[in-house]
């Protein structure tokens, strides 16, 4: 009769050897389709930093995942992964949208020079209540806006990304702007 501990070393020796194929797997995977899945990323509206990050986060779930079964469909589930990444970048983005701008202290001067603190303190106040009413906006309609304006994207793009019609996304920007106006009015 053999041992336990034979039962053991087979045990450890068939899941060295599953996650040493699992690793050579996505090793090949990111080696084919790395360039193009960083591609996939940025049609959903990030840039290419924010792409190559999602892209190396998606590779490393995809060799977290201790399931044998995946290994049929593994790029597929690896375009899942990233693509459910980009979507919560963005959403994250859509919720504060000048957290981006803001951080970007070289920016910031050009887009606005106030004239003193009295300026820079309505400038402020103008900003926080432009995020405010961006925020009370649906979430496809305050993507739709953003990408449009901040990203300079087009109709088309936006269209794409968001899996809705192109005169969907005209209807959502001219409501958001309209939104912001109406909120802002007496600011302006």
């Amino acid at each position: 009769m053999p041992s336990l501990l034979s039962f053991k070393r087979k045990a450890a020796n068939s899941e060295s050897n599953y996650e040493s194929d699992r690793r050579q797997q996505v090793e090949q995977l990111f080696l084919k389709q790395q360039r193009k899945l960083i591609r996939h990323i940025m049609a959903k509206g990030l840039d290419k930093r924010e792409a190559e990050d999602i892209a190396q986060e998606a590779f490393v779930k995809l060799l977290g995942l201790e399931q044998e079964k995946v290994s049929s469909y593994i790029a597929a589930y690896l375009y899942k992964i990233a693509t459910n990444l980009a979507i919560d970048k963005l959403r994250r983005k859509a919720r504060s949208p000048f957290d981006h701008y803001v951080s970007d202290s070289d920016e910031l001067p050009k887009l606005c020079t106030p004239t003193g603190p009295e300026q820079n303190h309505h400038n402020h106040e103008l900003l926080k209540e432009m995020e405010k009413a961006l925020a009370s906006l649906p979430d496809k309609c305050r993507l739709a806006f953003l990408l449009y304006k901040m990203r300079g994207q087009s109709y088309e793009e936006i269209a794409l990304t968001l899996q809705i019609s192109t005169s969907m996304v005209r209807k959502y920007v001219l409501r958001a702007v309209r939104h912001c106006y109406q909120q802002l009015e007496h600011e302006l």
